[in-house]
């Protein structure tokens, strides 16, 4: 499959933008067009991570909730540790066990 060249993004910018954009690129030792590229992807991978941050926070919360409300209401099963340590002792991961001394 063949790649096409990219089409370049055009954008008005004041000269207080363009003299803070040509100081980050001083600073980072790129052309003003890198600069602003790199910037715009940083800047966008941050705001993915912390939407992926936020969407996590509202899932644990509400499985919180989840287990509050099952523990008012009694429901809360108590769980014996030798069926958790099967569990993880299945799935190859047990946890490594002191020896006495």
């Amino acid at each position: 499959m063949a790649r096409s060249k990219a089409l370049p993004i055009s954008m008005a910018m004041g000269n207080d933008e363009r003299d803070i954009f040509e100081a980050e690129a001083r600073r980072r030792g790129l052309g003003v067009s890198t600069t602003i590229r790199t910037l715009a992807l940083e800047r966008a991978t941050e705001l993915r991570e912390q939407r992926q941050i936020e969407r996590a926070r509202v899932w644990q919360t509400q499985r919180m909730r989840v287990a509050v409300d099952r523990m008012r209401k009694g429901q809360n099963p108590v769980v014996d540790e030798a069926v958790i340590d099967a569990l993880f002792d299945d799935a190859g991961t047990a946890p490594r066990r002191r020896r006495k001394t």
